[in-house]
């Protein structure tokens, strides 16, 4: 008789806890109703419905455009014109090289584009900078340090210039 009563308590238990799953279930059904375009533009203004006209092809292109005047920059002022500005130009090429490929990668894939695609581009394109710095730094014997560094830096941060012109 005691038996019988402590599988019922457990089978109400069971029962309430499915319960509370049917209903979190119901409630996150309710949850994913997508916004209406009036919706949207109330909650976040007309301009967050526009297209970024942000491309990854605008970014790379920029990037391409710093790497150049930093070289030709490090070449006229630098205090051995070709060990500097070739050392800047192929600090520039370290960012923007593996950029571009994923850059074309998107585009390629622009109709079926998926999160795993994107982490595997983005790691795709980690591996070749850190190669390509590595290929740089072991061939390239008239290497000076401080001019490819600075134009690695200024071809990674263009994303931000990019961003605060076209905004």
């Amino acid at each position: 008789m005691v038996r019988d009563r402590q599988q019922q308590n457990d089978s109400r238990q069971v029962n309430a806890r499915n319960d509370e799953w049917d209903f979190d279930a119901e409630r996150e059904e309710e949850a994913v109703d997508p916004l209406s375009r009036a919706e949207a533009v109330t909650l976040f203004g007309e301009r967050a419905l526009r297209p970024s006209r942000m491309t990854p092809g605008k970014v790379v292109l920029a990037q391409v455009v710093v790497t150049l005047l930093s070289a030709l920059c490090w070449a006229l002022f630098g205090k051995q014109a070709g060990p500097y500005g070739w050392s800047a130009l192929l600090g520039g090429a370290v960012c923007f090289v593996p950029s571009g490929f994923f850059a074309f990668r998107l585009w390629m894939a622009r109709d079926r584009a998926s999160i795993g695609g994107l982490v595997m581009g983005e790691a795709i394109k980690v591996f070749a900078t850190v190669a390509l710095m590595v290929l740089v730094v072991v061939l390239y014997r008239d290497l000076r340090w401080v001019p490819m560094l600075v134009t690695l830096l200024l071809a990674l941060k263009t994303y931000w210039v990019v961003a605060l012109v076209m905004r």
